[in-house]
């Protein structure tokens, strides 16, 4: 009876568990950005903005609308009847060729090269909740390891509050672990405090539904490498600055043209004894102006200092990617280093120094100092992390890497 009793606790136990994770969702980065893609209002003004340029291009590339004019006139001839004589008439501007065409392209693309490297805002935002992604989960595998430290902390309290009562040891040695225990506990409570903030921020701006149980899955964060594989770099830029160079070159070719346009109108007039139909073209010599060789140059110099400026853009940017990719080099393998170090000191230097302190011959000061010595190499280890990450990020979106 006692054993099937036990059984049916265990098996309630164990689905009061189940029920409770299955209420506490657990956030990946896949989840966020997922989420940030669809909230994100940036990438819809990029959307609406472009429309916009779109629409006000095709305004300004319109053919212009016909002209009504008319005039009316009082007439007195010598030996006839006085009267009154009008006309009244349409004209119209109309480009030849594939003019209204040019023009219209050569905004687009000029345009579609601004829309394209504002994409890189994007890139910039996504690769921001990254590094807060990366930066929170560290927070929490630090808040761990104090965690653990302060529970180690508390349990050695206990034991010398028994040694104390039967005076195996002196007040002020437990005053002395009393006070770091103190120390830790405020210091945990602040990082918590600090994990939380963090975590909010990060599901505010990703606009992932929360409960008071969400929680960041950190199983996913990125592994840290010596050297990582960035794939084709500079994708957008790339992207920008060849539609700008169509965009002169197609200029170049809209005044190339030896005739752009003509008028054309028509006309009915009334003068007192007939009537008159009048229709006429003209033609705006182009040969007579050096307007089309002075726009075709400042194309052509356009051009010219489009690529020159993309050259030295460029040049500074790879410049900064070698100083990147080395800086991201130099973390991680601080970061192996110091992690290794950290291990060492906890698996052998600490035990011993416990031991020592347990058997009497290392004072609780020297015993305090140990335990201070190892949470600066986790810190060490924690921050060579932080920056490990926040280079790589950093690197993504310089090379306008999105994935």
């Amino acid at each position: 009876m006692k054993k099937l009793m036990y059984t049916l606790v265990k098996q309630f136990i164990l689905l009061i568990i189940i029920t409770q994770v299955g209420f506490a969702s657990n956030i990946t980065l896949k989840n966020i950005l997922r989420s940030s893609d669809k909230h994100n209002t940036l990438s819809r003004f990029l959307a609406q903005d472009a429309l916009a340029q779109e629409a006000k291009n095709l305004a300004d590339t319109s053919s212009d609308p016909f002209e009504l004019y008319g005039e009316g006139t009082r007439a007195r001839p010598e030996l006839e009847e006085d009267g009154y004589e009008y006309a009244i008439g349409i004209s119209k501007n109309i480009k030849l060729g594939n003019i209204q065409t040019q023009e219209q392209r050569i905004t687009r693309l000029s345009n579609e090269a601004g829309t394209l490297e504002a994409q890189n805002s994007i890139i910039n935002f996504r690769n921001g909740l990254k590094n807060m992604y990366h930066q929170y989960c560290l927070d929490i595998q630090n808040y761990a390891t104090f965690k653990q430290s302060y529970s180690d902390l508390v349990k050695l309290y206990s034991k010398k509050r028994k040694a104390y009562k039967y005076q195996e040891i002196s007040k002020t040695e437990l005053m002395q672990i009393e006070s770091e225990k103190r120390r830790t506990f405020a210091k945990l409570q602040e990082m918590k405090m600090m994990q939380e903030i963090k975590k909010n921020k990060v599901l505010m701006l990703s606009k992932v539904r929360v409960s008071k149980k969400t929680k960041l899955s950190c199983r996913d964060m990125y592994p840290i490498h010596i050297a990582v594989k960035l794939g084709k770099t500079f994708k957008v830029s790339k992207a920008a600055q060849k539609k700008r160079l169509e965009s002169t070159k197609e200029r170049m070719k809209r005044y190339s043209h030896s005739i752009e346009s003509m008028n054309v109108l028509a006309q009915y007039g009334k003068e007192l004894d007939m009537d008159k139909y009048t229709i006429g073209i003209s033609l705006p010599l182009n040969f007579t102006s050096n307007r089309s060789e002075h726009e075709k140059a400042a194309a052509m110099y356009r051009h010219s200092a489009l690529a020159y400026g993309y050259e030295q853009s460029m040049r500074e940017k790879k410049s900064m990617l070698q100083e990147l990719k080395a800086q991201l080099k130099s973390h991680a393998i601080i970061s192996k280093s110091m992690s290794k170090n950290y291990r060492n000191y906890k698996k052998k230097v600490l035990p011993l120094i416990k031991k020592s302190y347990d058997l009497g011959e290392t004072s609780v000061i020297e015993y305090l100092l140990n335990r201070q010595k190892l949470y600066s190499l986790n810190q060490e280890v924690y921050a060579s992390k932080k920056a490990y990450y926040q280079t790589l990020f950093t690197l993504y979106t310089l090379v306008e890497k999105k994935d």
